[in-house]
């Protein structure tokens, strides 16, 4: 009973991804993750449109407070008048720049990320990473796994049929979680950076919550130079895909030396750099860096 429930499994699996493959080759779908992506990118440019106004105002309204208390300082220190005119210039100056980065935020914020995508792009020579193809990639390769564990084999050593099931198992699961990484730091992009992000530069008008907006600005830089890492780590990572590919259908993955936990051990490999060394590079040259935003406004009084 055993070793039916295990043909069982076998077929229904090798049934599943066949009918995917078939249906990836023949241009069905292609809307799944990427149909994810694409949904929060629209709703990010919707959110943006609605979210400038009220960055605006948040930023006159914490103008209005830092002129204030800036007055106060100056009355009570009692400098010279043209030291007060300097100041007051050079405030006013700041203040005006910074406001107008918040009404060109469509033209400037996001020429960073698609600054950083497109050297990720030129540097492999592809387009636009998609986790779907990624999956699909993937899949390919689970494929041809499954279709080397002939009922033959699983009468012949139930071990093998189940090692082998085990590692296709470990391919698929390697290939979802590099897929989820790349559709998380886009949907990242989206929601944080190009949609929500303008509110953070608001607060750019006051020394006491500047540090929000400084904040966000690394934070566009961090996730663009994730987003480059991630384009280098992929691209190499479907050209040795398509490798392993070759190696799985051209050979044969039972004989000795198989090649199936070589195959295997590459996928999970792929998956764990995919998933630390990106965000851990990125976080490490971004982590401490300061505009010296709230300083300066500080400084000028």
């Amino acid at each position: 009973m055993r070793a039916l429930a295990i043909l069982a499994c076998t077929i229904v699996i090798w049934t599943v991804v066949a009918n995917v493959a078939s249906a990836q080759s023949a241009g069905v779908g292609g809307q799944y993750l990427d149909g994810i992506r694409s949904a929060y990118q629209v709703a990010a440019g919707g959110w943006r449109a609605r979210l400038i106004p009220l960055a605006q105002r948040t930023f006159m309204l914490l103008a209005a407070l830092e002129f204030c208390v800036s007055g106060l300082v100056w009355t009570l220190r009692r400098g010279s008048l043209d030291d007060l005119a300097a100041k007051f210039l050079l405030k006013f100056l700041l203040i005006s720049f910074l406001l107008t980065l918040i009404t060109s935020f469509t033209f400037w914020f996001p020429a960073i990320l698609n600054g950083f995508a497109a050297a990720g792009e030129e540097v492999i020579g592809r387009g636009t990473m998609s986790p779907d193809t990624i999956i699909a990639v993937g899949g390919s390769l689970v494929y041809s796994i499954l279709q080397a564990i002939s009922l033959t084999v699983l009468s012949r050593d139930i071990l093998i049929g189940l090692f082998a099931l085990f590692c296709s198992v470990a391919v698929a699961a390697a290939y979802i979680v590099v897929a989820i990484q790349v559709l998380v730091v886009m949907i990242e992009s989206y929601v944080v950076v190009l949609g929500g992000g303008v509110l953070f530069l608001g607060f750019a008008a006051s020394r006491w919550t500047a540090a929000f907006a400084e904040q966000m600005v690394a934070y566009a830089f961090y996730l663009g130079a994730r987003i480059f890492l991630l384009y280098l780590f992929v691209g190499v990572g479907m050209d040795v895909t398509q490798g392993f590919v070759r190696l799985v259908s051209g050979t044969n993955v039972f004989a000795e030396p198989s090649p199936l936990l070589q195959v295997t051990g590459g996928a999970l490999a792929f998956a764990y750099l995919v998933s630390r060394v990106p965000s851990d590079v990125a976080r490490r040259l971004t982590a401490r860096h300061s505009f010296g935003l709230a300083n300066a406004l500080r400084t000028l009084g």
